[in-house]
């Protein structure tokens, strides 16, 4: 008989501290730019879908957030590469005027403003926008937590 027992903790690894900050995430930037963000699936030529964790109604402004706080570890940059590739390749099928990687930290928004790294250049030939907004203390305090205890 094969039993399933419910787990009241969350795992090690769960990322619902990023979560719940790329929605603070794009709700300060949807008021920095004062133009309503939401959650947006877009459909691809092949059935599948693209999901952003903001867009403007019309897809003129296309999001990703990026939660983490302090350095880029590991393959945390390929993330934010990867990112970027995303909004270039499905902004171009909508028509989108605005690309946004969207940050909440100095050392991550110093990551990708590094005077001679290829993904500096790459995000600024591709119209690739870097916006950093401010996290209250309490948000930036459990993403730290999370980040400490995560497996990566």
């Amino acid at each position: 008989m094969l039993v399933c027992m419910a787990i009241d903790a969350a795992h090690p690894s769960d990322s619902l501290a990023q979560r719940d900050a790329e929605v603070i995430i794009i709700a300060a930037l949807s008021a920095k730019l004062g133009v309503p963000l939401a959650k947006s699936s877009i459909p691809t030529g092949n059935g599948g879908r693209v999901e952003l964790d903001g867009a403007s109604k019309d897809f003129s402004i296309l999001v990703e957030a990026y939660a983490h706080q302090g350095v880029l570890r590991g393959g945390q940059p390929k993330k934010l590469a990867t990112d970027a590739l995303k909004l270039t390749w499905i902004g171009r099928l909508v028509g989108a005027t605005r690309l946004i990687l969207a940050v909440a930290d100095e050392q991550v928004e110093a990551h990708l403003r590094r005077p001679k790294a290829w993904l500096t250049q790459a995000l600024i030939d591709l119209d690739v926008e870097v916006v950093r907004v401010e996290l209250d203390d309490a948000t930036a305090a459990a993403l730290r937590t999370a980040q400490t205890v995560q497996y990566r």
